[in-house]
């Protein structure tokens, strides 16, 4: 049953009525080159697989020394002490003699002066919205696919579920009318020789039948009678906790069935379409001849390697992906082939002419080149102080006196979190400031304008929190759910090398060349 479960959540698998298709499990295993045994050898063994790494989860749990760590470090306030070398400590910056302004501009010439090179180009798309008039879906289509598969839009009910397993009915009978009498469900487990983390099976989805429906008809903490699992042992389940189910209305699922139903048969319009193109342009067609042919809208583009046309501002309608790259790697007169985009748009294009990049004269960017000179001077100058100034520091001379001999002041800090944002420390300062211990320096550039911050970490403080807060609940929540799925990876893949499992690359690919 459970298998059978399984295989009706695969579409195409089940008629309207929900029943299983006669053969279609056949089909679907011819299909991906397999049997339709190991087809179903493929299914049990990935729910025997899901129930494994279930129980393993549900009896894991974020370490306490871990958790107060995380939070010790999430709770940390750094108070610093700083000083600023601003802009007006680098006194005036003069005017660059010729030589100086010659080599600063070769230098950034490339870079900053100089005209990109531009590539005029044609190009024929063919896009969903061409054909997408000619595929129509009906409301009667959409309903029916609704019922079909309606059990696709259901969110079945969640428990978070203990059992103890067995070794007779006999047992579990004699255990059960412990529990009737007043018996603890952990204290039968004990007797039956398991620990509080051994009965865990983690949250279980309604319907799983890995376990007994009648996990899921009992009110909470209410132990089932004696049952057979799928694995024909005998046990006794209660529900810890609940999740309510839910099921998306027709109305809220109309237009994703919509797409769903209209995708497939606009990419074929759109592979016919381009298909047609092809064919035109091996036949001679020239991309304007197949634009009139097909009713494809030519396009006309001078573009940059940015994508972007003379002015510096993008280019609309570009396809994404690697186009721009091959405009670049192609040459004048090429012959158009067809490409695609990943995400499924058809396209050839011609280039029609190429403009080089050229320097911008000096003469003519000489107020520019002046402008970034000065500022780059202004940067060395304030990156030589502040480096003055840390040397000095470290080498143990006290931070306040060279403070003092540049006429200077040591600013105290607000207390800030580690990896903050600082209205007055740039990003970079922030991150140096957060990996440094108490009584180490740090530097970087202000969080506004053109200064340079040299500080130290005076003092680590931890905000107050009160245990029961939302906050800490949420964070704790959180990184416990990245534990507990990081540990069941790591366990899942030593469990596979141990195993010395191994994937079957040309099977792999063969099964799934035809989702």
């Amino acid at each position: 049953p459970q298998i059978v479960d399984a295989l009706k959540a695969v579409p195409g698998l089940v008629d309207s009525k929900g029943k299983l298709v006669p053969g279609a499990i056949s089909q679907l295993a011819r299909a991906n080159n397999i049997s339709e045994t190991q087809f179903i050898q493929l299914i049990t063994g990935d729910l025997l697989r899901e129930q494994l790494l279930r129980s393993v989860a549900g009896g894991v749990g974020l370490p306490l020394g871990l958790e107060n760590a995380l939070n010790q470090f999430r709770l940390e306030r750094r108070i610093t002490e700083y000083l600023i070398v601003d802009p007006s400590r680098a006194g005036a910056i003069g005017e660059p003699d010729e030589t100086a302004l010659k080599k600063f501009y070769n230098e950034n010439a490339l870079e900053k002066y100089s005209t990109p090179e531009i590539r005029d180009v044609v190009m024929l798309l063919a896009r969903p919205e061409l054909v997408s008039s000619k595929v129509a879906v009906t409301d009667a289509d959409i309903a029916k696919t609704y019922e079909v598969n309606k059990r696709l839009y259901e969110v079945l009910e969640k428990r978070v579920l203990e059992q103890i397993r067995f070794k007779s009915e006999a047992a579990a009978t004699a255990a059960k009318s412990k529990l009737d009498g007043g018996a603890k469900f952990e204290t039968l487990a004990k007797e039956q020789g398991f620990s509080t983390n051994d009965i865990k099976l983690g949250e279980v989805s309604k319907g799983d039948k890995s376990v007994p429906a009648s996990a899921f008809e009992l009110p909470l903490l209410v132990p089932s009678t004696p049952a057979k699992n799928s694995f024909g042992g005998w046990v006794i389940v209660r529900a810890v906790s609940s999740t309510p189910g839910s099921l998306k209305t027709l109305d809220e699922v109309k237009e994703d069935i919509r797409r769903k139903l209209t995708d497939p048969k606009i990419k074929e319009e759109l592979f016919e379409l381009a298909n047609a193109l092809e064919d035109a342009v091996e036949k001679g067609s020239t991309l304007e001849e197949a634009a009139t042919k097909l009713a494809i809208p030519l396009l006309k583009v001078s573009i940059t390697r940015s994508g972007n046309d003379a002015e510096g501002n993008p280019v609309a309608g570009l396809p994404s992906g690697a186009f721009v790259q091959q405009v670049f790697a192609a040459d004048t007169g090429t012959d158009p082939e067809l490409l695609q985009t990943d995400d499924g748009i058809y396209y050839e294009f011609r280039v029609d002419k190429i403009t080089k990049s050229a320097r911008k004269p000096l003469d003519l960017v000489k107020a520019t080149v002046i402008a970034d000179w000065k500022e780059a001077e202004l940067s060395n100058k304030l990156d030589t102080i502040s480096k003055d100034v840390l040397s000095r520091a470290k080498s143990g001379e006290n931070f306040r006196s060279v403070a003092t001999s540049l006429g200077l002041s040591l600013v105290k800090s607000d207390p800030m979190p580690r990896y903050g944002r600082s209205v007055m420390f740039g990003d970079a300062t922030v991150a140096s400031a957060s990996d440094a211990k108490i009584g180490e320096y740090f530097s970087g550039p202000v969080a506004v304008g053109k200064g340079v911050v040299v500080g130290r970490v005076s003092e680590i403080l931890f905000a107050d929190e009160p245990a029961d807060s939302l906050e800490r609940l949420t964070y704790t929540q959180r990184i416990a759910q990245s534990f507990v799925s990081d540990f069941v990876e790591q366990f899942e893949v030593g469990a596979a090398a141990k195993a010395n499992a191994k994937i079957d690359e040309a099977r792999f690919q063969a099964f799934h060349n035809n989702e």
